[in-house]
């Protein structure tokens, strides 16, 4: 039994031209629905305490989304994911959940990310060639592209930000990139930032054909661990 419970979703083709405001919306309501026993906000507008780890870009699909509940009242997290996915629409659904007792939540512990993005080339290329343009994009100290921050765009150097990136072909004339990239409230690097830097750079003509975010991780001890490893440090 928990009062606070970390929670992993996942989002399909479906939805993933919603925004992230409109999925908090979502899960609100859905936790209204379901009866879960939130806890709320004090105050003139009061809001379930639900921490989303990080906010998801428009046209991601994604297999490891994290948030944090909290609740009026213990509740087990068999029961929790039961009933949340009775009251969610097609393409979100509620994969794992356990009780949460560290005081940090999920948003202050996302520290790194990993994609897989499929696209198209438009002139034939290799593996080979790919590989190579993958070499030389990392090969490079300073990756320069116009950032928005909260006050406006600005030129950031997204090299350091740019842990690892590896590639394989899938199709003819089509190929896998795989990008590990720090992530969360500070230093957050999107897929799509790094595919554009990536177009930038290589000057290589693509169609971006999807998006996928495969993992969230913290960071704890020098290491990349799973946000459920963390609920209870």
């Amino acid at each position: 039994m928990a009062k606070i419970l970390r929670f992993r979703f996942s989002r399909g083709e479906k939805l993933k031209y919603i925004a992230h405001l409109d999925i908090l919306r979502v899960f609100e309501r859905a936790v209204k629905r379901a009866g879960i026993p939130a806890a709320y906000t004090q105050g003139f507008n009061p809001r379930q305490k639900l921490v989303f780890g990080l906010p998801m870009s428009i046209g991601l699909t994604s297999e490891s989304e994290y948030a944090d509940i909290e609740l009026s009242e213990d509740m087990e997290p068999c029961e929790f994911i039961a009933r949340m996915n009775e009251g969610l629409p097609e393409g979100l659904k509620v994969e794992e959940a356990v009780p949460r007792n560290t005081k940090d939540n999920i948003m202050n512990q996302i520290t790194a990310a990993r994609y897989e993005i499929v696209f198209e080339v438009k002139e034939p290329k290799s593996l080979f060639e790919i590989h190579s343009m993958v070499y030389d994009f990392l090969s490079r100290e300073d990756i320069t592209i116009e950032k928005k921050t909260k006050k406006g765009y600005r030129p950031v150097n997204i090299r350091p930000l740019i842990y690892s990136v590896s590639a394989e072909k899938t199709a003819e004339d089509r190929f896998m990139i795989k990008a590990f990239l720090s992530a969360g409230a500070e230093n957050n690097l999107r897929a799509d930032l790094f595919m554009q830097a990536f177009i930038q750079e290589t000057k290589l003509e693509i169609d971006i054909l999807s998006m996928h975010r495969k993992a969230l991780y913290a960071s704890a001890f020098n290491e990349w661990k799973n946000p459920f490893e963390v609920a209870n440090d």
